[in-house]
């Protein structure tokens, strides 16, 4: 199918052609990390009043995360960050730029978690690593300079994945203080089984044969591909969500299944706003500075951040 490109991502599109296919079939899961994590595009990058890396204590093993500060002064609200990356690549470094814009934009302080990658680590581990890091910024909010009765949860792609099952599992005393979900073309659906994954077979940055790669990388046994804490649409908790913003690309083999999980969501009572950017494919949100549209989805995201927060608890 023809899909008409947004300039801004078509620009990138003539650089990606150039490169060579990735084969799948032979990948150097280490190797491909390397070249992800050098291969950084030029993103816009957001000056903060403070950036401290910091470790997570508890669960499997001390979990890496970096906390992130727009400015100094009163107590800031507190976001929580995945990054995506198929469960299998990316880091605090490769989403370093996104979660500045992300502070900025919510005005609020983020703490973006270095979870757990596949094949090493197959599900659950890096649910298990967003829940802890999840559970962990609600007990030392306040130690770490943050407002401990207002949290939010946020994440693309896989990251979203993990953000929505972590906010599904939290404890009750996290959900209480748990204001908003910002998720970006989420994963709900370890399948893989969605309409456009044959309407969009081959996207910019993802095709539909590499997500079904990075879920058997993550998803080790067929009856984990029905489980609710990595199958989001197979929850039966969906109204235990808090406020829920979600953007999706138009071109996106996972655009039905992020459209099912926004239906679901609002069926089940969610206070959830969907938005669909047109024009551009699966990971463009990442790209700020260079498509357009990624700072627009950005500052949605941040004005809804900044509403959640602003309302009494």
């Amino acid at each position: 199918m023809d899909m008409a490109l947004d300039a801004d991502i078509a620009a990138i599109a003539e650089i990606i052609a150039r490169r060579p296919p990735l084969d799948l079939a032979n990948v150097d899961i280490p190797a491909l990390r390397a070249a992800v994590n050098a291969a950084g595009w030029p993103t816009e990058r957001t000056e903060m009043a403070s950036v401290e890396d910091v470790s997570i204590a508890g669960g499997a093993r001390a979990i890496p995360a970096r906390h992130y500060k727009p400015r100094g002064g009163k107590r800031l609200p507190l976001l929580v960050f995945c990054h995506g990356g198929g469960f299998v690549l990316c880091s605090l470094e490769t989403h370093d730029n996104f979660c500045r814009a992300l502070a900025k934009a919510g005005d609020c302080a983020v703490l973006s978690i270095d979870y757990r990658l596949a094949p090493e680590h197959k599900f659950p581990a890096a649910y298990e690593d967003a829940l802890a890091a999840l559970e962990w910024a609600a007990a030392n909010a306040s130690a770490l300079g943050c407002d401990p009765e207002r949290l939010a949860l946020a994440g693309d792609s896989a990251g979203g994945n993990l953000a929505a099952a972590a906010s599904l599992h939290a404890s009750p005393d996290v959900r209480r203080i748990l204001r908003h979900l910002l998720l970006f073309y989420p994963a709900a659906d370890p399948t893989a089984s969605g309409q456009t994954y044959k309407t969009f077979p081959q996207t910019l940055f993802l095709s539909a044969e590499m997500m079904r790669w990075y879920w058997r990388q993550y998803v080790g046994q067929p009856e984990e591909l029905t489980d609710p804490r990595v199958a989001l649409l197979r929850s039966a908790d969906l109204a235990k969500l808090p406020q829920t913003t979600v953007a999706m690309a138009e071109f996106d083999p996972l655009r039905s299944e992020v459209e099912s999980f926004c239906m679901a969501l609002a069926e089940a009572g969610v206070d959830v706003e969907a938005r669909r950017y047109d024009g551009v494919s699966h990971g463009f949100a990442s790209m700020v500075g260079l498509i357009g549209k990624a700072r627009q989805a950005i500052d949605h995201g941040g004005a809804r951040l900044r509403g959640a927060f602003a309302v009494r608890g």
